[in-house]
């Protein structure tokens, strides 16, 4: 029997990023993106109304088509891969402003910008153009679309008592699995998954078929990666 297996659930879009980052650990990899990104088509705001642009996620910066007037105005990005896709996209001033919606909203308070463009998916953590009326406005770039259900590469493995890491990035992918680990039959009793958060906020909103959870030391990819590997050690691998 295999030792264990780490279960990647993020889009296919960061699957070179998550093998780069737990390709070392002892357990193999299984890909299973939980959602799959479906662009849409909006007008952009001419740039000359704004003079700030946010990003919460990579994918939020992927869908974004912008005037080339774009690239010279104020980033503000949630977390490291974040930024560093807005870097690469062109953008020239570009500000991590923590790892978390909790921290852009403090820096948001902070600043002075004066307008603000928010392209993002369709449903959101926070909306921030909400909570900063007048001064923010979001644009739905993109939706994430759920899987309706598992392949049995995911289900036969679990039912069968092998050993799971799911490393979850956000509230909402966390509930889309609990949904559909649900409709396959796997509950706390019949499964050994263990939910690595990057924060307890990922959790907020289910409580999951989780054989054990656990929540990085701090809110960053790195945190995740050795906070698994813990549990790793602790499930006996």
């Amino acid at each position: 029997m295999i030792p264990g297996l780490i279960l990647n659930c993020r889009p296919a879009f960061y699957q070179e990023r998550f093998h780069a980052a737990f390709g070392d650990l002892p357990w193999a990899i299984l890909d299973c993106p939980i959602t799959h990104p479906e662009p849409l088509s909006v007008a952009t705001p001419p740039p000359a109304g704004f003079d700030t642009l946010i990003f919460t996620s990579q994918m939020g910066v992927a869908t974004f088509a912008p005037d080339p007037q774009w690239l010279a105005k104020k980033v503000f990005a949630v977390g490291q891969g974040t930024a560093e896709a807005a870097l690469a996209a062109g953008f020239t001033q570009v500000y991590q402003t923590g790892f978390d919606i909790a921290d852009m909203r403090q820096c948001l308070s902070d600043e002075t910008f004066t307008s603000a463009l928010y392209p993002s998916a369709d449903e959101v953590t926070a909306d921030l153009e909400l909570e900063f009326p007048g001064r923010i406005r979001r644009i739905v770039t993109y939706r994430m679309r759920p899987r309706p259900d598992l392949p049995p590469q995911v289900t036969t493995p679990a039912l069968q008592g092998i050993a799971i890491i799911a490393p979850l990035f956000s509230r909402r992918g966390t509930e889309i699995l609990t949904d559909i680990l649900g409709k396959a039959g796997i509950t706390a009793d019949n499964a050994r998954i263990t939910a690595v958060g990057i924060s307890a906020n990922v959790f907020a909103a289910s409580r999951g078929p989780w054989h054990r959870q656990a929540v990085a030391d701090q809110p960053t990819l790195d945190s995740v990666v050795a906070k698994s590997a813990e549990e790793i050690e602790s499930l006996g691998a």
